[in-house]
């Protein structure tokens, strides 16, 4: 008789509300490759949804070691769970390993408690993580390295998309298999841009960014632009300016001192609103009460906007172009990872590769959160489900992962904290270079 992948909460935390959010734009699942972010993250999460149970667990896993092999999977997010159990049915008849998920609380709860796990021998064997806030991680050899797996074939990587390892292997060592992907993009409210009269061609660059936001604001009085002052979207600026963190090695770059002096300048200007200064968790919230034309986001906003505003017509448009760059913003890339002192390395790494290999994961991740697969075979599923994304396929390419310094979350702190004064105090004398300057000073690497 098949048996059921089995779910599995213990242990005893009292919360009343958690993060549930991505680093992300504040609204994106990370399952949809946050913390995800949020994002992320996410991503630590900019806008927080309460958990309906006044009690919710910690986890801990068996890691049992009889004859009868019981892998454990580490997931917050609901939409995450489902994919993933789609994705291991039928691990147990055809492999001998029985699954286990064991769920978190929040994103909060499963970075926090991870590390402790680990060295107590009851975290799980296997997690699902996006690019985000990993490397400290990393750097502290929380994730098991499955070079050697790789090496040996075990786990292949033929079909994933080439560019999505750019964020998992790292000095040559692979620390994951991503399985999702979510490029950053340009959100238009294509009601307002037509009622508006802003005719047929879409802006490219940021200066044509600018120069509509100017046009919106002489004729209605309003900021056409919401930018959530939140690491994600910062990123997604800079890169289109052709900087980025570079894991450290480039936080100084001129070309990120120009991403966010433009920001404060078009701040300044009144031609940005933000969702502090509304009232709102985040940049998805603004723009489904069309207090703003403009946001970046992710594929994320086609679900929220579904629920929502139904009405409203949305256009996903590249990052625009700046300065010397060539536009281009993010990429979330969730990932399935080995941890550290699993008691079943190699029945982790078959497990790894049963999913990886299969049908079932990419389809789920298609089907369940409308996110693009990272295994180039599905690209066509994709668009064929989900058509009102399918340019989303064609941005991938001019994307690139996230690589904050190793104190990912610290520098993220200091990055919002720096702009959030710098934008709000109109007597700040601070420069994006005196930003990036601090920054790079503070979390830089060699």
């Amino acid at each position: 008789m098949k048996r059921k992948i089995a779910k599995k909460i213990t242990g005893l935390l009292i919360c009343t509300s958690m993060l549930a959010g991505l680093t992300a734009c504040g609204s994106q699942p990370a399952a949809d490759t946050t913390p995800a972010t949020d994002d992320t993250a996410p991503a630590a999460g900019e806008e927080t949804a309460e958990i309906e149970t006044e009690e919710t667990a910690v986890v801990e896993a068996n890691n049992d070691t009889g004859e009868d092999i019981t892998l454990t999977i580490g997931v917050w997010a609901d939409d995450e769970s489902r994919r993933l159990e789609k994705a291991f049915e039928g691990i147990e008849d055809d492999l001998g390993i029985q699954i286990e998920f064991l769920k978190y609380p929040s994103d909060s709860d499963f970075w926090d408690n991870i590390p402790a796990q680990i060295a107590a021998g009851t975290a799980p064997d296997i997690i699902s993580c996006t690019n985000e806030h990993y490397l400290q991680y990393i750097d502290q050899g929380l994730f098991e390295p499955l070079t050697e797996y790789v090496d040996s074939g075990v786990i292949s990587l033929d079909g994933t998309w080439a560019k999505a390892m750019d964020a998992w292997q790292i000095d040559d060592i692979v620390y994951g298999i991503p399985y999702a992907l979510n490029p950053g993009v340009f959100i238009v409210n294509n009601n307002m841009w037509e009622e508006f009269g802003l005719g047929d061609a879409y802006p490219t660059t940021w200066d044509e960014v600018i120069d509509i936001c100017k046009k919106v604001k002489d004729e209605h009085d309003m900021a056409a632009w919401c930018v959530n002052i939140q690491e994600y979207h910062l990123t997604n600026i800079a890169l289109s300016f052709g900087g980025g963190w570079d894991f450290g090695k480039n936080i100084s770059a001129k070309e990120n001192a120009e991403a966010l002096q433009f920001l404060i300048d078009s701040y300044k200007e009144g031609y940005i609103v933000t969702p502090t200064e509304l009232g709102l968790g985040g940049d998805m919230d603004v723009m489904i009460q069309q207090s703003a034309l403009f946001s970046t986001g992710g594929a994320w906003y086609q679900g929220g906007f579904a629920a929502e505003a139904p009405d409203i017509e949305l256009k996903y448009l590249p990052i625009p172009k700046g300065g010397s760059g060539t536009g281009g913003g993010t990429c979330h890339s969730a990932a399935l990872v080995a941890l550290k002192n699993s008691q079943h390395p190699d029945e982790v790494a078959k497990a790894i590769s049963y999913v990886a290999e299969g049908s079932k994961l990419y389809e789920a991740v298609v089907d369940v959160t409308e996110v693009i697969p990272a295994s180039e075979a599905y690209f066509d599923y994709y668009k064929e489900k989900v058509p009102a994304l399918t340019k989303l396929v064609d941005y991938l390419d001019n994307t690139t992962p996230f690589s904050y310094p190793t104190q990912s979350k610290k520098f993220a702190d200091s990055l919002i904290n720096l702009m959030q004064e710098t934008m709000f105090d109109e007597s700040s004398t601070i420069t994006g270079q005196d930003i990036v300057d601090q920054l790079s000073g503070e979390y830089g690497a060699e």
